[in-house]
């Protein structure tokens, strides 16, 4: 079982790319060579993300995509999220579904307090998070 699929970590690679330069307008074949992403794939999740206001797109001769916000101020949950949709750890909890076991499943609570974890863990680490800790892994293999 995966709980971070493959596109929702090309999403978080290629915005902790974007968030590396800030400022800079980058071609998204640069970002699909150096973070090894098939550059349709990648252009997918850059135009959602531009649909979400968290990503710029910018056209012409020197076009490319910029974060549309600060680094510190976007979360892997949100990125998560936008491309997986609310974490949930079983479908009961998405609240789509009657659970028939409701009030007497011995997992629920402890499906809630695992997932509350996880939503707070991730909500907690931010896009400026990764970059200092992709610098620090980068200046300790100098």
């Amino acid at each position: 079982m995966e709980i971070i699929r493959r596109q929702t970590d090309y999403a978080l690679r290629a915005l902790v790319y974007l968030a590396a330069r800030p400022g800079l307008v980058v071609n998204a074949g640069e970002i699909a060579a150096n973070e090894d992403i098939p550059l349709g794939f990648l252009l997918k999740i850059l135009q959602k993300f531009v649909k979400t206001g968290l990503v710029a797109s910018h056209r012409g001769a020197q076009g490319g995509f910029s974060l549309a916000k600060d680094p510190a101020e976007i979360t892997v949950l949100e990125i998560v999220e936008t491309m997986q949709g609310k974490i949930a750890m079983n479908r009961c909890l998405l609240g789509k579904e009657g659970c028939p076991n409701g009030p007497r499943c011995p997992l629920k609570k402890s499906w809630i307090a695992l997932e509350e974890k996880l939503v707070n863990y991730l909500a907690s680490i931010t896009l400026q998070d990764l970059v200092r800790e992709q610098r620090s892994i980068h200046d300790e293999k100098r």
